[in-house]
């Protein structure tokens, strides 16, 4: 563990320290400038800047970024995740129950990131991994989603054309839209999570 000072806050999970090291938060994954939200774990980070943390760095990414724990004295990595400003992402198998709990009790009370909208409990997801596919239904009016997203539990993110949502189809292999099938142009998406 060493002390150090950061500089600037990149996002919300990767920050640059006064030396000049580029650090990525180890175990989370804040959604990116581009997308709703990003603002709720960059804002939080920015309360660090010019001051002396405790960090735990354990390697590098294929980034050449500092991967780190850090620590105020709390262990910031994991108070994003239960504040909702962050989601897990490949945690540290030591680490894996505490995250997963974290993120369950964020998700529960609809913080930060999974602040429930309006049409909370309109849609049913059924994943067919073999396949691909993930069925969507709409069980409340019928609502344009143009600009929603729907992510698996890594990065990989679809962004919804615009469409009025009744019951589609959407795959995550190539095709052409239509009106109950899209296609995400992706592969490996359906890992067993969903969050809408």
């Amino acid at each position: 563990v060493e002390s150090a000072v950061i500089e600037r806050v990149i996002d919300g999970d990767t920050l640059v320290l006064d030396d000049g090291r580029t650090i990525r938060l180890l175990n989370i994954n804040s959604p990116e400038k581009e997308f709703s939200n990003s603002e709720l774990s960059s804002d939080f980070m920015r309360n660090f800047e010019n001051k002396t943390l405790k960090f735990e760095f354990i390697g590098m990414d294929k980034y050449n970024r500092y991967l780190a724990r850090i620590y105020s004295p709390e262990y910031i990595n994991l108070n994003l995740v239960k504040l909702g400003y962050a989601s897990k992402f490949l945690v540290d198998e030591n680490e894996i129950k505490e995250f997963d709990l974290a993120e369950k009790n964020a998700i529960q009370n609809g913080l930060g990131i999974w602040k429930k909208s309006s049409f909370y409990g309109c849609f049913e997801f059924d994943i067919d991994e073999k396949d691909e596919i993930v069925k969507i239904k709409n069980n409340c009016d019928s609502v344009n989603v143009k600009g929603w997203m729907l992510k698996d539990e890594s990065r990989k993110t679809f962004v919804f054309p615009e469409i009025r949502l009744g019951e589609v189809r959407l795959h995550s292999l190539s095709g052409e839209n239509n009106a109950s099938d899209l296609f995400w142009n992706s592969e490996n998406v359906w890992n067993g999570f969903i969050q809408a």
